[in-house]
């Protein structure tokens, strides 16, 4: 209680500082600090993917206006490693093909493979290799590499593709048990895709094969 001697205030407690209050008291600048660099970091990360884009943007058009290896290879050398010469890389590989040059198309799929690794389109790279061979009539490369591209990316939209063109091959050469199992992995791992329909694969022909 006041007495007639105390002024009033005097039986007010004054509240220590909170623990906020303090951290900012004692660490303003270092605070201020850690906000203007995460402010600045987002900054870079924002210009960073503003320039990423603007440059898929160019490389997508200037793939979109190449239409001969001239074009491709322009492509591939100002842009590494985007999808666009990515692209670039299969149009010009099949080119290649086209005009004869088997050795030359090889060489280029193997480098796709090579650089585009995680590519949704990586299996594209053996496949186009087992292609190459199956033209030259070269049927144990072939099956090989369509093993391999089976093998390696089971998940991928070549995968039965692959299957398939196993099975295709195997049935030409005679090799009728082995492009049967062929034919049975294709009906019981990939059911219902493009390839398998393609081929007349029935539901009922994939629950035999999966039995």
């Amino acid at each position: 209680m006041s007495s007639f001697f105390t002024p009033p205030e005097a039986d007010l407690e004054v509240a220590p500082p909170s623990t906020l209050e303090l951290l900012w008291i004692n660490h303003r600048g270092a605070l201020l600090a850690g906000v203007a660099g995460i402010i600045v970091l987002g900054l870079i990360i924002l210009g960073v993917t503003i320039s990423r884009r603007s440059g898929e943007v160019a490389s997508q058009n200037a793939l979109a206006a190449a239409t001969d290896a001239a074009g491709w290879n322009a492509v591939i050398a100002n842009d590494p490693g985007t999808p666009a010469a990515a692209d670039a890389m299969l149009l010009l590989a099949a080119s290649l093909r086209d005009s004869g040059k088997t050795e030359e198309s090889d060489a280029l799929y193997s480098r796709f493979a090579e650089t585009f690794p995680r590519s949704p389109i990586a299996v594209s790279g053996l496949l186009g290799r087992a292609s190459n061979a199956r033209v030259a009539g070269k049927t144990s490369d072939a099956l090989n590499d369509y093993q391999q591209a089976a093998a390696a990316y089971p998940q991928s939209y070549g995968a039965p593709f692959a299957l398939f063109s196993q099975f295709r091959l195997l049935a030409q050469d005679g090799k009728t048990e082995e492009a049967k199992r062929i034919l049975q992995a294709l009906a019981t791992q990939y059911p219902l895709s493009l390839t398998a329909q393609a081929a007349g694969i029935s539901p009922q022909l994939s629950r035999q094969a999966a039995n």
